[in-house]
Formats: C-alpha cells, structure tokens, sequence
C-alpha cells in the first residue's frame, strides 16, 4: 500500500492532551448530568461503558423469556447482534428500506408476529420512519439503537425518546470522541427501575484501567490524524484487520461507564449541536456540488432532522463503487465500505437465511465518504469532484 501523509481518513477521532489530562485528574463520580438532562427531556438516563452493553441492559430489564426472537435490521454492526445473543435472546434479521437505510416497515410488517421486541437503528444519523414502525409494532417493546442519532429529530422529536427505549454511543469516531462510554434513555419509570438494577450488577472499572484507557483513546486519535493515518494506522490496520479484532466489535466486555469516560461527555457535549451545524453544512455542500444523477445522495426527508453522522453514497453497482473508493484514495481521501460484510459474516456465525435482498444490494453499492465538522472547501471539493467523475453504468 502506497504510503500517504496527507491521507484524509474516513472518520474524525477527536481526543486530545487536554481530554486525557481532563479524564486522569477528575476520576469522580458525575452527578449534574444537566447538559443531557436538558436535551432529553422528562427521560431518565443511565450510562455503561459501550453503546452495545446499554443494549445488552435494555434487553435484559425488559425481562424477555429466555430465546426470545429480536427483530434487527440487518445492514448494521454485528455487535448489535452480539449484544442480542449475550442477553440470552436470538436476532431475526429485517430489511432496510434501500433508500434510507433504516429498519422498512413493510418487511418488519410481515415478520412482527413472531417477534418479542424490535431494534430500530438510524442508521448514518437518518431518523427511521418511527410512525409507521409504532403502528406495526402495537404494544412490542421498540429499542431505540441512536449510536449514529444524536441530535437527530423525526417529526420534532428527539430520537431516542420515541421508543420504549434508546441507548447512544460516544465512542471514539463519533461526533463525541470520548473514549468510549454508552447512554441509555427512557421515559418509563419501571423500566428505568430494572435498568438501574441491571447496571448496578455490572463490575465498576478499575483506575488502572481508567488510566490505559485514557491513554489509548489519546493514542488512537494520534494515529487517526495526519500524518500517522496515512503512514501508519492504515497501511497496518489493512494488513491485520481480518487477524486482529482492531475496533473491538467481538470483545464483548459489560460494565459500568468509566468515570474518565463520563467526564469526556458531559464536556463535549456542550458544544455539540455546533458541530451538528458544522457538519450540517459540509453534507449540505456536498449534496449540492455531486451532479452524477445516478447516485444515491443522504437528502434530508421533509419530517426529519438529521445530524449526517456520516455521510453515504450509494452507486449502481459493486463496480461503481470501488472505481470512485480507489480514485478518492489516490487524490488523498480514505472512505468506508460500511457493513460491507456483514450479510455474509450473519450468514456464517448468526444463521442469517439470505432473506434481507435489500441490505446485501446495499452492502455491495454504498461508500460512505467523509464529512466532518473539521474539513475546508479543498477537500469537500476534492470529494465532490472526484465522485463526480464515477463511469456511468450505460
């Protein structure tokens, strides 16, 4: 692999000195959780330390029968389906509406009655269409996954306050790199009760482990900027990635937040919905400069805000796809083949049936290019450019 210095990575990781001297010198105990109090409002909130051990507590307080049958969409992370398993219940994979990429109502339609509860993910940041998906559903508990969502809106309200629950992720190359640490949301006094309960039986981090991971977020981020990513994290990580659990996805580990972890949060997220703005504007800008009328560009639904977490493009074909992925390496800019894999990694290690048609043409077209809040005009224009140069499929 070409070295490249200037290699603009794919994610934004954000944790500098001054968080890891923030992280070590207040290891206390968090009580004015006012900042996010204040965002969801009339909610009771809870933290661990992973947006999928928050799911796992979920799960576990809505006190299922054991091998209970959790509707998920298919096209997401497998370590959503690794926290379904751990709580003891068993994943039925939904399609996604290939437009939106979020949980389609009509595949979950005919597959509601054999379910227990569903996970409805806003997948890239983009609200699911919640009306349609609380009608279908009737009195199933609806999970809440806003590990892309935060700040996001369907209808005017705030995801993760539409279902019976909700849990967020501030892991590092989220828009609020704070280490690691998950949030979990209800409005639901009993089932804040059993939460409760559930993370009170979680072990609590030790200092040292507070302190190497303070360190290796710190780390982490160095290497995801230039000129480390290019030089270094990336032409490692493409050699190991398939060896070597690199982003933790399978290392199933539920405890409660780190203290260092909270502190983090509850910083960043007082300037949060700038960056949302940011962020906003750059998807915006890039919507507006792409002219290739066959791609699939994130356009916001008229009911929706979304907080363009990342930002997808989807092309005709698999083709299509790695062409415009190579170009934009070549001229400096890393991108993602996000769950690109993961249809047949279910079909392998969760009996996933080859029913999802949508999620596998998905898996095969979508490349999501970056966007962040810290990137100039130059490289929004390099992005838009290049992309716009994709060969037709004619």
């Amino acid at each position: 692999m070409k070295l490249q210095p200037n290699l603009i990575p794919r994610f934004n990781i954000d944790y500098d000195t001054n968080d890891v001297i923030d992280a070590l010198t207040t290891l206390k105990t968090y009580k004015d959780i006012s900042p996010l109090s204040s965002i969801f409002k009339d909610s009771y909130i809870n933290f661990t330390n992973s947006g999928r051990t928050s799911l796992y507590v979920i799960l576990k307080a809505l006190q299922l029968p054991k091998n209970s049958k959790i509707g998920v969409p298919l096209f997401t992370c497998t370590s959503v389906f690794d926290a379904i398993i751990n709580a003891g219940y068993r994943p039925v994979f939904i399609d996604i509406d290939p437009k939106n990429y979020t949980l389609d109502p009509y595949n979950l339609s005919n597959r509601i009655n054999e379910l227990d509860a569903v996970i409805v993910i806003h997948t890239f940041g983009r609200p699911a269409d919640m009306d349609k998906i609380r009608k279908i559903s009737g009195n199933i508990p609806i999970i809440e996954d806003c590990a892309h969502a935060l700040l996001s809106k369907y209808n005017g309200e705030m995801t993760g306050t539409i279902g019976n629950a909700a849990f967020f992720s501030f892991r590092n190359g989220k828009y609020i790199s704070a280490g690691e640490g998950g949030m979990i949301v209800t409005k639901d006094p009993e089932l804040s009760k059993e939460i409760t309960r559930t993370i009170e039986q979680l072990p609590t981090p030790s200092i040292i482990n507070e302190l190497k991971s303070s360190i290796a977020s710190y780390a982490r981020s160095t290497l995801y900027h230039k000129p480390w990513f290019g030089l270094v994290s990336l032409p490692i990580g493409s050699l190991i990635e398939n060896k070597i659990d690199l982003m933790n996805k399978h290392d199933f580990k539920t405890t409660k937040i780190r203290k260092s972890d909270l502190c983090i949060i509850l910083k960043k997220i007082k300037n949060f919905k700038d960056k949302v703005n940011l962020q906003r504007i750059n998807s915006k800008y890039l919507i507006g400069k792409i002219n290739n009328p066959e791609l699939l560009l994130p356009i916001e639904a008229s009911d929706t805000f979304c907080n363009y977490y990342l930002f997808p493009v989807q092309f005709k074909n698999r083709v299509q796809r790695d062409i415009i992925s190579n170009q934009l390496r070549n001229k400096g800019i890393d991108t993602a083949k996000l769950f690109s894999q993961t249809p047949d990694f279910a079909k392998k290690h969760y009996s996933y049936k080859g029913d999802c048609p949508n999620s596998e043409q998905v898996a095969e077209r979508l490349l999501t290019v970056p966007n962040y809040y810290t990137l100039n005009i130059k490289d929004l224009n390099k992005i838009s450019q290049t992309i716009n140069l994709c060969p037709s499929t004619d």
